[in-house]
């Protein structure tokens, strides 16, 4: 599954598009705890190339409940979840069902912004991760910068894509006490809707402005079309 139009020839996925993918892969995670409740990361490999979608953007998990048939080594080098704050080699920490909300939270960021997050290639935290870039433009108050270029003729929908960072973000936290739980996502992201209500767009004052954006920033993650 790609989020930037440069890759293909397919259209560019919009923001009604992306909601969808999104509340599919929530909805599956959670059909997987509630299947899955004997393993620590009922999915354990949850990311952008594990989601397939069909022709109408419904998307199905796939390579799930790995975690058994592989060696703790194995799993460490490849799978997504061993890749989460809590499994950093200096921690020596072990993956939990929170592991998969993690994961969660960096395929939201991923769609959002359309940038590729290294957390898929490392394990911990060394070096400039997506939630990270995310949270320092965040911190800038330039919000409306992190979210990927095809997005931008989004009109009234602004609030509902920061809400859906605002769980990505809080999915992604570093501090597993912290890190919000697979039902707490789940039901934040079932309240998103394609279009703003009322004041919704409030929260988005500092979305996309029609001036030129600011300057590239060190360390950015790359863009799934670069």
């Amino acid at each position: 599954m790609g989020f930037a139009g440069a890759r293909s020839s397919l259209p560019p996925l919009d923001w009604p598009k992306r909601l969808k993918i999104i509340k599919g892969v929530a909805r599956g995670l959670a059909h997987l705890y509630e299947e899955l409740p004997m393993l620590m990361v009922p999915h354990g490999h949850l990311k952008s190339s594990n989601v397939l979608l069909d022709a109408t953007c419904e998307p199905l998990l796939s390579d799930y409940a790995l975690a058994p048939l592989v060696t703790p080594q194995h799993a460490a080098q490849v799978m997504v979840a061993y890749k989460s704050p809590e499994c950093a080699a200096a921690q020596g920490g072990r993956p939990g069902r929170k592991s998969d909300v993690w994961s969660l939270g960096i395929l939201i960021l991923e769609v959002l912004t359309g940038k590729f997050p290294a957390n898929y290639l490392r394990q911990g935290r060394a070096g400039t991760d997506l939630a990270g870039w995310v949270n320092s433009v965040v911190r800038e108050e330039w919000t409306g910068e992190v979210f990927d270029n095809d997005m931008r003729g989004t009109r009234s929908g602004e609030g509902q894509m920061v809400k859906l960072l605002q769980v990505g973000l809080g999915c992604c936290e570093p501090d597993v006490s912290r890190r919000w739980g697979l039902e707490e996502a789940l039901a934040r992201i079932e309240e998103l809707r394609e279009r703003d209500a009322g004041d919704d767009s409030s929260t988005a004052s500092s979305f996309l402005s029609d001036g030129e954006p600011p300057p590239a920033r060190s360390g950015e993650p790359p863009s799934h079309s670069e």
